[in-house]
């Protein structure tokens, strides 16, 4: 796993945490479509690296 992966990944984590942690309503939206966009490119991160 590169670097660049591994950060994506924790990052991943961090807000999967802060989501499960929000009671905020808008907030817990705004993480939702963050972290949406982040897996996106994480599996494009994989997907060209096994390619």
């Amino acid at each position: 796993m590169s670097t660049t992966e591994r950060h994506l990944s924790n990052k991943i984590r961090m807000f999967e945490d802060m989501l499960l942690r929000s009671k905020n309503n808008y907030e817990i939206e705004t993480l939702r479509n963050e972290l949406t966009k982040m897996r996106i490119s994480l599996q494009k991160m994989r997907y060209v690296k096994e390619s």
